[in-house]
């Protein structure tokens, strides 16, 4: 028997899911099986898929659609290896991208889940990069989702019961590892690990408004994560008033209020104090940072704009290299 399962949920990705196959089958680490389960594709994927021909290919179709969260929990149902590694039908995987995550696994049994870096590209391109050790993905897991095309062991499904969640659809990877978040630690290797692919027909794209209200619904849920003494009103700020641009002096001193408040309030032991300090102070600086720049650089930097930052009360907040760069790109913006 293999000693990892790659977890492929496919559906109506007959364009993609060739090359995303092709990409595991190239993987220098070769003890694993591919499952692919579909969820009932209306397209070509599933006759793409039974003409690649490998014996460690196994394909699993469902009778009936029904949706990503119990695809994966069918899924699951289906492998019995020590490891499980999941990756979706349009994106492709690095050569070494199991090999990394296994040997860490291996060396690390304290860790459960270990994920890695990325790179976006199709309509948009850009890298991902997760914080690498677990107190920082666990105060990052706040804000997102953290771990993405991870590794994980087969036991935190079998012992501790996990499932994807339908009713997290469509943020149900976060939720599953903020459930994760409870019984083991998380890692992440700093290198770049798979190619994800963006295109207007995925998920994150077609129910991109319905996405981010699940991602608030998970936000308020990783917020019992500090301790007994979250309430509603916690909750509902973090997500509707703390992950918003800053609208005010007032509203800025408010922010900084519930830092500090989260700050008291974390005694649970999930996360750090440190790695929770550091990441809401890294959130405050990036709202505010983002929040000037809409403001009063939105339309390009000059000396009339910078003034006009100046004498606003949000102004010389933020740390010393974003208030140089403000300076010195407004000073060679007049200089033009």
């Amino acid at each position: 028997m293999a000693k990892v399962t790659v977890l492929m949920p496919t559906y109506n990705v007959a364009p993609w899911v060739g090359e995303a196959i092709q990409s595991v089958l190239g993987q220098t680490y070769g003890d694993f099986e591919l499952l692919v389960i579909d969820d009932c594709s209306t397209d070509d994927t599933i006759a793409v898929v039974h003409g690649i021909h490998d014996s460690r290919i196994r394909i699993v179709q469902n009778e009936k659609n029904v949706g990503l969260a119990e695809n994966l929990n069918r899924g699951l149902s289906h492998i019995t290896t020590e490891y499980v590694a999941r990756m979706d039908g349009d994106d492709i995987a690095e050569p070494y991208w199991l090999e990394s995550e296994i040997s860490f696994l291996e060396t690390h049994p304290d860790v459960g889940v270990c994920g890695g870096g990325g790179v976006r590209f199709g309509t948009v391109n850009s890298t991902i990069q997760f914080p690498e050790w677990h107190d920082d993905i666990a105060a990052n897991m706040l804000f997102q989702c953290t771990i993405i095309v991870p590794t994980f062991r087969m036991s935190l499904y079998s012992d501790y019961g996990l499932r994807y969640r339908a009713e997290a659809f469509p943020a149900e990877d976060y939720r599953f590892w903020a459930d994760t978040l409870a019984v083991t630690q998380l890692h992440n290797i700093g290198v770049s690990l798979f190619r994800y692919r963006m295109h207007d027909t995925q998920i994150c794209t077609s129910k991109r408004e319905e996405q981010k209200l699940k991602v608030a619904e998970v936000r308020k849920y990783m917020l019992h994560y500090l301790g007994k003494k979250v309430t509603q009103a916690d909750e509902n700020y973090f997500a509707d008033n703390y992950q918003h641009p800053i609208s005010s002096p007032s509203d800025w001193r408010q922010r900084c209020h519930f830092t500090h408040h989260l700050l008291k309030i974390n005694d649970n032991g999930f996360i750090t104090t440190d790695a929770l300090r550091r990441r809401l102070h890294f959130h405050l600086q990036q709202t505010l940072y983002y929040t000037i720049l809409e403001r009063y650089f939105s339309k390009g930097y000059s000396i009339k704009n910078y003034l006009h930052y100046l004498l606003s009360g949000l102004a010389l907040r933020t740390g010393w290299h974003y208030e140089l760069r403000f300076i010195a790109k407004s000073i060679l913006h007049r200089a033009e």
